[in-house]
């Protein structure tokens, strides 16, 4: 799986227009290879928009990326809407632990994306055993360098983030495309 993660920074008057922005990206239902879209506001700079885009492999994204990424881009306005935007393209190498809910439904409940960026590979194990236990989590997806955890509904406490550096994400369900 591909993970298309894209972070623009809105300078408030603009974030409604953005955010109606966003909203073309529906176009992307259908698109062979895509699997979803979420996003929203970190709530530690609430001018921050992050969006994630799933791809089931890099040859769909390039396709998508040659055929149709500019002509919904142009439809939407968005480019006005910030001024700084950052992408990476991020090979997710496990899906993890609910394996029982399809890619649409996890993003269709997801309302709080967290991102953990910890420093050894046994705290993100130990993390990723914590939460698992009596939370609404719907999904987690690691890279080599991060994991990602959607949320129907819930905030961790402080005490459980153990130390660990992290982003919160209120997510948009405007934004969401599946």
């Amino acid at each position: 799986m591909l993970l298309k993660w894209i972070r623009c920074e809105v300078d408030e008057e603009k974030k409604a227009a953005f955010s109606a922005a966003q909203e073309t990206w529906r176009d992307l239902q259908g698109y062979p290879g895509f699997l979803g879209q979420i996003g929203g506001w970190n709530a530690a700079k609430p001018q921050e928009a992050w969006i994630l885009a799933f791809w089931e492999n890099l040859d769909f994204y390039q396709s998508f990326m040659s055929d149709k990424h500019d002509e919904i881009l142009e439809r939407s306005k968005q480019t006005g809407t910030y001024h700084n935007i950052s992408v990476d393209i991020i090979e997710i190498k496990q899906r993890a632990e609910i394996p029982y809910i399809s890619m649409a439904e996890v993003l269709q409940k997801s309302k709080m994306l967290y991102v953990i960026s910890p420093n050894r590979l046994r705290e993100k194990r130990l993390f990723s055993d914590t939460i698992k236990h009596g939370k609404h989590i719907l999904a987690t997806f690691r890279s080599a360098h991060q994991l990602a955890v959607l949320c129907a509904s819930m905030e961790f406490h402080p005490s459980e983030w153990k130390n660990m550096p992290h982003t919160q994400v209120k997510l948009e369900s405007a934004w969401t495309v599946v």
